[in-house]
């Protein structure tokens, strides 16, 4: 997915690695090393527990389970996806990112709609 919309300026992926076990071998430190060896080119973020909760920030926020978990959300923040990844086929997500692209692109005004008619 990464490559297909790899020159796309408004799509955006990141990986983050949610902890929920192995709180001692899961580290922030580990996460950039793994998702380099499996090819992961995007921006690889960390988010554990806090305080002793049970969930992290991310996995209570958005009420993620399991992995690979995926989480897409629209220009305005909404989430449109939220499931295990393998619930989704290559060609439905890619149809959820073109579709929400051109929502995005209906969102947006015109460069010149507020010069309209100015010379």
């Amino acid at each position: 997915m990464e490559q297909k919309f790899a020159k796309a300026k408004d799509v955006v992926f990141m990986h983050l690695q949610t902890v929920w076990e192995g709180t001692q071998t899961n580290t922030p430190e580990r996460g950039p090393p793994a998702a380099k060896r499996h090819g992961v080119t995007v921006p690889v973020g960390f988010d554990g527990h806090i305080d002793g909760a049970r969930l992290s920030t991310t996995m209570a926020t958005n009420g993620t389970g399991g992995t690979p978990w995926t989480v897409v959300r629209d220009a305005k923040g909404v989430v449109r996806f939220n499931n295990f990844t393998g619930r989704i086929t290559t060609e439905a997500f890619t149809k959820l990112i073109e579709k929400l692209r051109k929502e995005a692109k209906v969102m947006k005004p015109a460069k010149n709609a507020n010069k309209k008619g100015k010379k």
